[in-house]
């Protein structure tokens, strides 16, 4: 009895620990984040805390030094077992062959209601459906020599892509937990942990082996299958088949206090540093505004919002108008130089043709309250045009 106590405490502790020390909820009270990827680099010891205390009791029972009747609390941890390793919080990780994936005018969806991620990298488009990503919501797409990794935050209604070197492996990642409802992942390899909203480790430092981030637009198939008829699609399983196809609404509180606005509002979130974020709009026309230091104008193209820096030169800052020319036609037009522009920010006509604008990183419909969690410093600006 004496043995049969302090093995029993152990093997729970540490199986109620593996259990929940992932747990978003549960982790928030002893240190969030940080709770979360310390159970995750202790997970082979918790599991060897959890099952070893167990066998050496079932041996103390076999060999009639303790009461069969212990082993009734081995089902608590059988329990905490059962928790962390089921299916609803171990998700797989898919991997695509660009190659073999049909365009969206061969192969369709149940519905061309259904939100896509649209991806536009080096020529080739690619569209991705909520229903399949809400289930592996971290992919790997290899086009020929191109490597991408998208990694989806259902419950932020935000997905990361990122331009990714060969040692970024599909089979090194790992689908961890989904503390302030953006997605964590774990690379085995380098034992770095990658927040899915920000697209940068837990330190906030630069993953290895990653490139570049690559924007992301969240839209109805129909539409992205209007704009990119050429796009490769991936197809949906038969797991998939029971997933939603909408957008989900935050599923975690946010933990940081904010009054200025409900924390399901969503938002454009402009990934400059700072952080900037924007009110939902039209922007048909031209809006002009500053995120940090930074001059930036917005407009929509074909129902795509985009972003650039309105700097040329480094000293000319330049304000834009849609304007029509002898035909009728709208065009954009800047104030300064009369040169027209087109909608993906390049110059045609004009004393600055050839100029191009550089393009900001921008996501549409974001939750503010997530946004807030993630980019403590983010700013809530004015459009001033």
């Amino acid at each position: 009895m004496r043995l049969a106590i302090p093995l029993l405490i152990l093997s729970i502790a540490a199986s109620v620990w593996l259990g929940y020390g992932m747990n978003p909820p549960v982790a928030a009270e002893f240190g969030g984040l940080g709770m979360i990827t310390l159970t995750r680099r202790l997970e082979w010891l918790l599991l060897i805390a959890t099952i070893l205390p167990c066998l050496i009791l079932v041996v103390w029972v076999s060999i009639n030094r303790a009461s069969a009747w212990w082993l009734l609390g081995l089902s608590i941890v059988v329990a905490m077992l059962f928790v962390r390793f089921s299916t609803t919080t171990r998700k797989p990780v898919r991997i695509l062959e660009a190659p073999s994936m049909p365009t969206v005018m061969e192969a369709t969806l149940p519905s061309d209601d259904e939100m896509v991620i649209g991806v536009v990298f080096d020529g080739s488009a690619y569209a991705f459906p909520y229903r399949c990503l809400y289930r592996t919501p971290i992919v790997q797409l290899t086009d020929f020599d191109k490597r991408l990794i998208v990694i989806h935050s259902p419950h932020a209604n935000s997905a990361t892509v990122l331009d990714v070197t060969r040692e970024v492996r599909a089979t090194d990642l790992e689908y961890v937990a989904m503390p302030g409802n953006s997605t964590l992942v774990y690379n085995r390899k380098y034992g770095q942990f990658i927040v899915g909203i920000t697209g940068k480790t837990d330190r906030g430092t630069e993953a290895i082996g990653v490139r570049d981030r690559v924007p992301t637009y969240s839209l109805s198939f129909a539409n992205w299958r209007r704009l990119y008829p050429e796009s490769k699609l991936m197809i949906p399983t038969a797991a998939d088949a029971d997933q939603p196809g909408v957008r989900l609404s935050p599923k975690y509180p946010p933990t940081l206090p904010d009054t200025s606005m409900p924390a399901e509002t969503p938002i454009i979130l402009i990934r400059t540093t700072p952080a900037s974020a924007l009110l939902i709009g039209d922007y048909a026309k031209p809006t002009h505004t500053r995120a940090g230091d930074l001059p930036i104008v917005l407009w929509r193209d074909r129902g795509l919002l985009r972003a650039f820096n309105r700097a040329v030169d480094g000293d000319l800052f330049l304000t834009y108008e849609i304007v029509k020319d002898k035909k009728g036609r709208e065009q954009l037009k800047d104030t300064q130089t009369h040169s027209v522009w087109t909608y993906q920010g390049r110059c045609i006509e004009g004393p600055l043709t050839g100029k191009q604008l550089s393009p900001v990183t921008i996501e549409e419909n974001v939750y503010w309250g997530v946004s807030r969690e993630w980019f403590p410093d983010l700013q809530l600006i004015r459009q001033e045009k």
